[in-house]
């Protein structure tokens, strides 16, 4: 069965991120899943700007 998770993350406590950072990548695999699309130059086309960040697998 397929899913995608699509997600708009606002980190409020970054005492976790650093962690989740250096697993994320295998925990993904390790399931099966893959990356979409993966990239930090976002440019927003309309609406307003947030702080969150997009995430999509």
């Amino acid at each position: 069965m397929t899913a995608y998770l699509i997600g708009e993350v606002v980190i409020t406590d970054e005492s976790w991120v650093s962690s989740y950072a250096i697993n994320v990548h295998e925990i993904v695999h390790k399931h099966g899943g893959k990356y979409l699309s993966r990239s930090g130059n976002i440019k927003q086309v309309e609406g307003k700007p947030t702080d969150a960040s997009l995430i999509a697998i």
